[in-house]
């Protein structure tokens, strides 16, 4: 839509115009296209309800410091763009990730959550000391036992 200095687009200024134009115009009319200007948008909404450009990433932390320990979410930046809230850093397990995207959709005026940037460090620890330990162990151990016997003999043949 293009706009004019006034900020008000080529519609709702042709459609004031009609309006003051004629003898008997609709007051709720011209207040509805005018009221579009006034509200703020939902994302831009800052902490005390007033215009904030990254509004919708202040209240999307200060929602996850008020969930989460302060532990948690330390390594965790939160930017956005536009009604779309992403998610940078490192985050200690993925059910915390799972969380904090619910806790994120939430916060009014987001639709979305990116979390391309979110490093899940901890899971993969916790996979890798569980497979380790006990019955996974001996299992992979016994298995890969036999498949070193096996390619032993062979070599030893030749």
């Amino acid at each position: 839509m293009l706009r004019n200095s006034l900020g008000l687009n080529q519609h709702c200024e042709s459609q004031l115009k009609s309006q003051l134009g004629s003898a008997a115009r609709d007051q709720s009319n011209s207040t509805s296209c005018l009221t579009t200007f006034k509200n703020i948008p939902p994302e831009r909404v800052g902490l005390n309800g007033e215009y904030d450009h990254s509004g919708l990433a202040k209240r999307v932390t200060l929602a996850f410091r008020q969930s989460f320990d302060l532990a948690e979410v330390e390594s965790l930046r939160v930017i956005q763009r536009g009604r779309v809230v992403v998610l940078l850093g490192k985050l200690p397990s993925l059910p915390l990730l799972t969380q904090m995207v619910n806790v994120a959709l939430a916060t009014s005026g987001a639709v979305d959550v990116e979390i391309n940037g979110v490093s899940v460090i901890q899971s993969y620890r916790s996979n890798r000391t569980s497979s380790r330990s006990g019955g996974a162990e001996s299992t992979y151990g016994q298995t890969a036992g036999r498949r070193g016997d096996r390619h032993s003999s062979r070599a030893f043949a030749c």
